[in-house]
């Protein structure tokens, strides 16, 4: 093989598959830091109901919906 590349860096003789590792890492880490948290994720709008009834039938819904989903997941 052969000897490979390198760059000067502040005094330093770095590698060229280093150069290249690094700005990998740091690709993910930047990607990482801007993805959004999984509990913002989970967030569910709040449910704007003009009365309780109506507030109730939509959890009792939303409930069903989720073991349903939830049972053909599995």
């Amino acid at each position: 093989m052969a000897g490979g590349g390198f760059y000067t860096i502040a005094g330093r003789k770095v590698a060229t598959h280093q150069l290249a590792i690094g700005g990998l890492v740091g690709y993910g880490l930047l990607i990482k830091a801007l993805m959004p948290k999984q509990k913002d994720l989970k967030a569910d709008p709040p449910i704007k109901a003009s009365s309780d009834d109506e507030f109730k039938f939509i959890e009792k819904f939303i409930k069903e919906a989720e073991a349903e989903d939830a049972k053909a997941h599995h």
